[in-house]
């Protein structure tokens, strides 16, 4: 069962069990999936992981934005909404791993200041997108005294 047919069942079940934040998320994505197959692509070549990382990307930014605007009670809608939303992703690295990836590149290749660009590329190529762009950008910040 491929990720398109998982979120479909997923919606079918939250439907039946009235949970209605769940099945506004799931109907949210694919909603955005619908969008990435009506764009031209084969369905074979559509990466529906992304499609749902685009969505989790989103619904981060309005939490940021909530944030910034101190509604606490929107931060924590969004919360549980962003917390649906990565049942359907790949587990992302933790810290440390990050951490260690991002010290292995620096060293082998001695990476500085000047080189961040070079080197988040490398990193983030080499995590396979299984990490944070953020938290790799302030961990290699650190690292690179930038």
């Amino acid at each position: 069962m491929d990720l398109n047919e998982k979120i479909k069942e997923d919606l079918k079940s939250s439907m039946k069990a009235q949970d209605k934040t769940r099945t506004s998320v799931l109907r949210m994505i694919l909603a955005d999936i619908k969008i990435a197959e009506t764009s031209g692509k084969p369905r074979d070549q559509i990466d529906y992981v992304a499609v749902v990382h685009g969505y989790q990307k989103k619904l981060k930014k309005t939490r940021e934005e909530y944030e910034r605007l101190s509604l606490s009670e929107k931060v924590r809608e969004i919360d549980n909404e962003i917390a649906i939303v990565e049942e359907y992703l790949p587990k992302q690295l933790s810290d440390e791993d990050i951490k260690k990836i991002i010290n292995e590149v620096v060293e082998e290749n001695k990476f500085t200041a000047k080189e961040f660009g070079a080197a988040m590329k490398l990193i983030m190529t080499k995590c396979g997108g299984i990490a944070d762009g953020k938290k790799v950008q302030t961990f290699l910040k650190q690292k690179l005294g930038c």
